[in-house]
């Protein structure tokens, strides 16, 4: 499961905040659209006015977008006009989502000539999780891949990595292109076969560049009180009713992809609310296959190896609390009778990523090698 934070780890200005800057300086590109006015008004607000704690205006800052759209939704149904101001405000929405491809698919572009994949780093990356776990906690792993070879003996005669994507961009895409299979350390030897393979279709719960990219808040149930929406201004804006709308199955798919791994990792992922219908899942999965096991990748400019006191302790908490309140936010049973905390304290592990390499150079990065061209091009002038 694949966020943001890939593709910033490859150079590219993806963050809401470098396409706010993108929008400011170029005015042309839109009229009278509130919802942009609103956004580079306020995402550069510095305090909050405790006063003001019913103006929602005085509140954002626009970094998390799915979030502060939500937000502004629940402020909205609280005027007289609200419907009104929210079916304006989706035609706005789509309006910013076209803007957001036609930037990305820029930078993409600008980016692709500066960088290289290749096979040979590009499979080092799916070794890297288990290259970074701590022993006992692979030992772990190993032994529930057994348990599970022991009850389905037919799982071990093969393997294969599929990737869920919540990216716009291609990044993802070309840098696997160049494998079909592969083998990963500590856990291909267990396997019937070493090659595990590679699942070339890539799944996009958030659409791609060329599958209309979308922007809006996770499910329906999000969509707040008060708001008397149309059946297509609802599926437009929960971006998972967005996604069945297109009737390509690819919601089922990803959560039955999800529900029947028995290794779920994540890179880059936020985390965010917006996503929880698919965070939910991967819980959902550890609950009910209790051999399976979840690696989050988290970025961390302060991260050290050497470095696993009392600050890292509190991350790993605080990430654990936020995978639990994703899962409860969509959780319809009764969680009394589910020992949330003590499964995510088992069985979903940590690590820390700062995106850096001792040697400054790409293709010795922890997770993501990749070449950089203009080094390659230097070091033939010289």
């Amino acid at each position: 499961m694949i966020g943001n934070g890939l593709d910033i780890h490859f150079g590219l200005p993806s963050k809401y905040t470098d396409f706010y800057e993108w929008l400011k300086k170029n005015p042309e590109k839109y009229e009278d659209n509130n919802l942009i006015s609103d956004i580079l008004n306020n995402i550069y607000a510095k305090e909050i006015d405790k006063e003001k704690s019913g103006n929602w205006d005085a509140l954002t800052d626009w970094s998390d977008f799915e979030k502060e759209l939500k937000r502004n939704l629940e402020f909205i149904s609280k005027d007289k006009k609200a419907n009104e101001i929210a079916s304006r405000r989706i035609q706005e929405l789509e309006e910013v989502s076209l803007l957001l491809r036609e930037y990305l698919q820029n930078e993409e572009k600008s980016l692709m000539p500066q960088i290289e994949f290749n096979s040979e780093l590009s499979a080092k990356s799916l070794s890297a999780p288990f290259l970074n776990l701590p022993s006992t906690h692979m030992l772990l792993i190993r032994n529930r891949l057994q348990k599970t070879f022991a009850v389905n003996s037919s799982n071990k005669f093969s393997g294969s990595i599929s990737f869920i994507d919540f990216n716009y961009t291609g990044l993802l895409s070309k840098y696997i292109q160049s494998l079909e299979t592969v083998t990963v350390s500590f856990i291909s030897d267990i396997l019937n076969t070493q090659n595990i393979k590679i699942d070339a279709s890539i799944f996009y719960p958030n659409g791609a560049f060329d599958d209309t990219p979308e922007l809006g808040i996770g499910t329906e149930m999000d969509i707040p009180d008060g708001l008397e929406l149309s059946q297509d201004e609802i599926d437009f804006l929960s971006k998972e009713s967005f996604a069945r709308r297109r009737m390509d199955g690819r919601v089922e798919e990803i959560l039955t992809t999800i529900k029947t791994s028995d290794i779920i990792i994540t890179y880059g992922l936020s985390l965010g609310e917006s996503d929880a219908l698919y965070i939910h899942k991967l819980v959902s999965t550890l609950i009910e296959n209790k051999n399976s096991t979840a690696i989050l990748i988290m970025f961390d400019p302060k991260y050290k190896k050497s470095n696993h006191g009392f600050r890292y302790l509190k991350k790993i908490t605080e990430i654990r609390n936020k995978v639990k309140q994703n899962f409860q936010h969509i959780n319809k049973t009764n969680e009394n009778e589910i020992d949330i905390d003590n499964i995510l304290k088992e069985r979903l592990l940590v690590l820390f990523d700062n995106g850096l390499s001792e040697t400054n150079d790409p293709k010795y990065l922890t997770y993501f090698p990749f070449k950089n061209i203009e080094d390659k091009n230097n070091q033939k002038s010289n």
